[in-house]
């Protein structure tokens, strides 16, 4: 009760700012790229700007390069939890995070902002917190829904567990009332505001990749290869790991300076990942066993297929472990599969050097996108994506990648699209989208009646963050 008393205190003595925002996520501030590119874009215009979450992971260099956003890491709870069962460990992190946020929200950013935007998932107690900041702050509640957190908990629990209930219950009594309810997708939208009832604004701010997502320089992917090389575990095959200090598996410096793509270079696929249940990575696996066999019997022109799968997670050592199976047992002649974790400042810069992408993502309620493929649209990268109810919202099949719902499906579409590589027409045609899609009208705005909501077909977070969010949801004065 006495904390309270304080916290009361502190919010009643504070001076009140505007255009000042808090953006809270109870996750991985660098690995949290939407909030991230929010955080960004407020910055540029012009809003003094707070970020709360945990900085175990470096957040993307435009963050720590402007005076206007101040990051507050939230510290790990004492490892002596992590020997606890789930069951006990869970609540008393919750308890350690409710102390934790509202402190740094509290004590540490000095004005009453005027907007606090948090997202969700994770709900738990993040939703509640954000109600009774607001409640006694008077900032205005912006609710971004990546998903739901009930539905990533029934993955683990199974839907009729009694804490998967609870969540539910917790999730729609917090998030039902805000200021503006933010949605990756137009399913998502339609889902809460029918099924929960939903007060306050609602918009639709599809995922878009920010301006630093865009195909690499020739040069510069020479450079990466030659840096990410020596961290890769176990290391390439002595086919792909070339010795010459002016050549990579892909690239190669010529006599005369410049640096070109090799003609007989392999295909550089990419896949990201967090490893958790709603990615099946085995099939995958299986895919790349039939692209694999087709190499083998001939019958086809195929390339030598390198995948790197970048990303940390619990499920990341049995995958490899499969990897190393095939590896050592020569099943693989012409497929390296490898994963590793790249900082924010090489992720685009490896997305930009890629040909193909694959997402494993199928989404605990099938109602979100997943942002790795957001990413690779935005470095002009043609995506083989899993298919789930709302996938067709970002992936057009055969316009800019395709669709797949199987393993087999999976291995065919490799075969089909990397054929004749690198002279390959399918692959070239996925690509070509992105040279040729909509760009955004001057002057458009967002248009709840309209029924693509005044959005482009593609666009950058930019674009489609000012036609949004800035000459919409942050209009207060309606």
């Amino acid at each position: 009760m006495t904390l309270f008393v304080l916290f009361a205190h502190r919010i009643e003595t504070r001076p009140s700012k505007r255009r000042t925002a808090t953006l809270l996520v109870l996750g991985d501030i660098g690995r949290s790229p939407r909030l991230m590119y929010h955080a960004e874009s407020l910055a540029k215009d012009g809003w003094e700007t707070y970020v709360i979450g945990y900085g175990d992971t470096p957040p993307i260099p435009a963050l720590l390069e402007t005076p206007l956003v101040r990051l507050l890491p939230l510290h790990n709870p004492p490892k002596v939890l992590l020997g606890l069962p789930w069951i006990l460990r869970a609540p008393i992190r919750i308890v350690y995070q409710v102390v934790s946020v509202l402190y740094l929200a509290i004590f540490k950013v000095p004005y009453n902002t005027q907007i606090l935007l948090v997202q969700n998932p994770p709900s738990i107690p993040t939703l509640l917190l954000a109600q009774f900041i607001c409640g006694t702050t008077r900032s205005k509640l912006i609710i971004d829904w990546h998903n739901t957190g009930y539905s990533i908990l029934a993955m683990r629990l199974g839907e009729k567990s009694p804490l998967v209930r609870i969540a539910r219950w917790f999730e729609r009594t917090f998030g039902r009332d805000a200021y503006c309810h933010l949605f990756v997708t137009r399913a998502l939208e339609e889902f809460l505001v029918k099924e929960w009832h939903l007060r306050g604004r609602t918009a639709v701010l599809h995922d878009r990749p920010p301006a630093q997502f865009r195909r690499t320089e020739i040069i510069n992917r020479l450079e990466l290869f030659k840096r990410i090389t020596p961290e890769v575990k176990p290391p390439l095959p002595d086919s792909i790991n070339t010795k010459d200090i002016k050549k990579t598996a892909f690239t190669e410096l010529l006599p005369s300076g410049t640096v070109q793509l090799r003609p007989d270079r392999p295909a550089f696929l990419v896949s990201s990942t967090s490893w958790t249940a709603d990615e099946d990575f085995s099939l995958l696996l299986k895919a790349l066993d039939i692209y694999q066999k087709a190499k083998t019997e001939g019958t086809r022109k195929l390339p030598v297929i390198v995948m790197v799968i970048t990303g940390k997670g619990a499920l990341r050592k049995p995958f490899e472990a499969e990897v190393a199976k095939r590896e050592k047992s020569g099943v693989w002649p012409d497929v390296v599969v490898r994963c590793l974790f790249v900082s924010a400042k090489d992720y685009p810069i490896l997305l930009g050097s890629t040909d193909l992408g694959v997402s494993m993502h199928q989404s605990s309620s099938g109602r979100d996108l997943p942002m790795k493929v957001v990413d690779m649209f935005g470095c002009g990268v043609p995506v083989l994506a899993r298919g789930f109810p709302c996938v067709r919202e970002l992936v057009k099949d055969g316009r800019n990648g395709r669709v797949f719902n199987t393993a087999e499906e999976l291995g065919e579409q490799l075969i089909d699209t990397l054929e004749n590589f690198p002279v390959a027409e399918k692959l070239d045609h996925l690509a070509s989208f992105f040279e040729t899609a909509a760009k955004p009208k001057a002057g458009s705005r967002l248009s709840r009646s309209s029924p693509d909501g005044g959005e482009p077909e593609w666009s950058t977070w930019d674009q489609n963050w000012d036609v949004v969010m800035k000459r919409n949801v942050l209009e207060f004065k309606r």
